[in-house]
């Protein structure tokens, strides 16, 4: 396998969006309708760069034939500029769609991390579903930790879905600790996320 940043001339886009679209389904499915639909609308803004899915975030792990086997999109610290992502949204979305994402983010933001400047998040890891099962989420951690320490962040931060204890286990058996439960429920509904952190300054 290898681990390494995307390349718009050499990586399929839509794959890497399909892969995307993955990470979080029935928040897609709610906004867009459908895989289909949905992963169109993520390929414009991986291909756009300079957001939060864009290109420039974006590493993927591929086989021998360069097929895309799992996707990792990433940033560092927690002030990312927000005006110049509207712009991007506004230029390559129509106003609807852009909306959309905006919503998207603002929902995001009641139960994911609050990061520092010196961390490094992992803001999607997923892996092909033909392709599951055979390290490749490892890998990406594996592979990602090590760019957080080449970047000299002091800790690894991830969010998990409260209701995802495969992930929950599989995180902790990495070595992620969970630091912050953030979560709303009204009535018998309940959305949430464990905010996971892994020290690195403290991992020689």
């Amino acid at each position: 396998m290898h681990f390494q940043r995307m390349d718009k001339k050499k990586h399929d886009s839509f794959k890497v969006s399909e892969i995307i679209y993955e990470a979080d389904v029935d928040t897609f499915n709610f906004f867009f309708g459908n895989k289909e639909n949905a992963s169109r609308k993520i390929e414009k803004m991986v291909n756009a760069g300079d957001n939060d899915l864009g290109y420039q975030q974006t590493y993927v792990v591929t086989n021998g034939e360069n097929q895309i086997l799992g996707v990792m999109v990433y940033s560092i610290g927690g002030k990312g500029d927000k005006i110049r992502q509207l712009k991007v949204l506004f230029k390559n979305l129509n106003i609807i769609d852009s909306l959309k994402f905006i919503m998207i983010e603002i929902m995001d933001s009641i139960f994911l991390s609050d990061l520092d400047d010196n961390d490094y998040y992992f803001a999607i890891i997923a892996v092909d579903e033909k392709s599951r099962g055979q390290g490749i989420g490892s890998f990406i951690l594996e592979e990602g930790i090590k760019l957080a320490r080449k970047n000299g962040c002091k800790r690894a931060v991830l969010d998990v879905d409260i209701e995802n204890e495969g992930a929950l286990r599989f995180y902790e058996r990495f070595g992620f600790r969970k630091f912050k439960e953030k979560s709303l429920s009204l009535g018998g509904w309940k959305k949430g996320a464990f905010n996971m952190e892994y020290i690195l300054k403290e991992d020689k």
